[in-house]
């Protein structure tokens, strides 16, 4: 079905309802009508030819060639200089709407399909004709007998591809200015996936495997391939409509407001994720994954960016936290478990890069020195500077911390020796990076935690 409100295809074995444009069903003698489906653009196209051919007599054969004259009249406006451009010379002459085709580039095809096609009555009819008429098998033929290069044929074919499903869509019925429009994501992303499957099936039919490597038709072959090259485009495109449907629920869920129970949906969602995505990839293929695309993969690249690292020891540190801490931070109800792991975390960490090393890690990890560099390009202070500010707020940290935990002294003893400690520290970070400097700590001393030390973290 390609317009209206539905049919029905009967026979002496039964019959099926056609309710949605853009499917169809089968029939063959003897048998009753094949259950519906989707039909491929050009099989939908093949058919309107049919049926046109049927019921247009010679009065529509005088119309279809106006129509077709008009066509060509339009495009020579917007595409004759192009045209004269890329046609090769001496090159046979297209004809009908094929020539129409020829005369766009796949940047400008929909955008002059929405444009100047889309105003009036002869523009309407020319753009069912060009649905009509698109035989893509024929028009290949035709393109490289003019002599076009296969990568301007292939992008021409696409482009002609998408504007046969943008003349689908704009047959479908539009909602009553009165009446809620249906927003549903989930909805309209099943459409879309089904329609962009229908496309690369047709692009495999009309070139073969080869298309799929092609660098022009990545976003629909390899749609991840910027981070997840080493997937097949199989697995891409299964993996990026499992991410793609996972964003579309969580839309619905927010809709609805935030509450616990979306909290605990959304929980419950992105575990569910987490699950398919590993029954698609493998144990190997997922950590690779993870090791790209996980929250905890983006936050320690975040709070990496002041240390100098390797790719291995990056790989190292994400296997010890992922192991210890999970790659969502969910495994944990309380922070005081995620605390211990945490900690287990870092005694690896350390034993695997070394005291010095680790040193320079567990700085680079730490808020309080991100604050401290800020600081110190404001106030012009050095690196060598910042890092002797550093280890002595960590000092003046480590003996507050002690007398906190002291039960030798009384609450007063232990306030006014506390206020000693920072004010020492204050003096000392004065004479290594001068008054400014100094006055910004304490200033934001309570902000950077001095005085009970941030533990590295990301």
């Amino acid at each position: 079905m390609v317009s209206g409100n539905g049919i029905y295809v009967q026979d002496q074995c039964g019959s099926v309802d056609l309710t949605l444009d853009g499917w169809g069903t089968t029939v063959i003698g003897g048998s009753a009508p094949q259950p519906a489906n989707i039909w491929p653009s050009q099989k939908i196209n093949r058919a309107w030819r049919n049926h046109s051919l049927e019921k247009l007599g010679q009065a529509q054969s005088m119309i279809k060639n106006f129509i077709i004259l008009a066509l060509v009249t339009i495009n020579g406006i917007f595409g004759w200089t192009l045209f004269q451009e890329i046609q090769p010379a001496d090159a046979p002459a297209l004809s009908g709407t094929q020539a129409a085709v020829v005369n766009q580039t796949p940047e400008s095809l929909d955008s002059e399909i929405q444009g100047s096609f889309a105003k009036g009555f002869v523009a309407k009819q020319a753009r069912q004709i060009l649905s009509i008429d698109s035989d893509y098998e024929s028009l290949i033929d035709q393109l490289r007998d003019a002599g076009y290069d296969e990568p301007l044929l292939r992008q021409i074919i696409l482009a002609t591809i998408n504007r046969d499903h943008l003349l689908l869509q704009s047959n479908v019925a539009k909602a009553p200015y009165w009446q809620p429009v249906n927003k549903d994501p989930e909805e309209k992303l099943t459409k879309q996936t089904a329609w962009e499957a229908d496309r690369r099936q047709q692009l495999l039919d009309l070139f073969g495997t080869d298309i799929v490597d092609d660098p022009m038709f990545e976003e629909i072959f390899k749609p991840l391939n910027d981070s997840l090259a080493f997937l097949s485009s199989e697995k891409q495109i299964k993996l990026y409509e499992l991410q793609r449907h996972d964003e579309a629920k969580s839309q619905n869920l927010f809709s609805g407001g935030f509450t616990q129970e979306t909290r605990e949906d959304l929980q419950a969602q992105r575990q569910n994720l987490q699950r398919q995505i590993a029954e698609l990839l493998g144990t190997t293929e997922t950590f690779e994954y993870q090791m790209r695309e996980s929250r905890l993969a983006d936050r320690m690249r975040q709070g990496l960016n002041d240390f100098d690292y390797s790719e291995q020891e990056f790989r190292e540190i994400f296997t010890i936290r992922q192991e210890n801490e999970g790659v969502d931070f969910s495994r944990f109800s309380n922070r005081a478990d995620f605390r211990a792991q945490r900690e287990q975390s870092e005694a690896r960490i350390q034993d695997f890069l070394g005291p010095s090393r680790y040193e320079e890690y567990a700085r680079s990890q730490d808020p309080s020195y991100r604050s401290l560099q800020s600081i110190g390009e404001r106030y012009g202070n050095s690196t060598a500077e910042i890092n002797e500010i550093y280890a002595i707020s960590l000092d003046a940290s480590d003996q507050i911390s002690q007398l906190r935990d002291s039960s030798s002294l009384s609450r007063e003893d232990r306030q006014q020796r506390t206020g000693e400690i920072r004010q020492e520290s204050f003096d000392k970070i004065e004479r290594i990076a001068g008054k400014e400097t100094a006055d910004s700590v304490k200033e934001n001393s309570r902000r950077m935690g001095f005085g009970g030390r941030v533990r590295p973290g990301g």
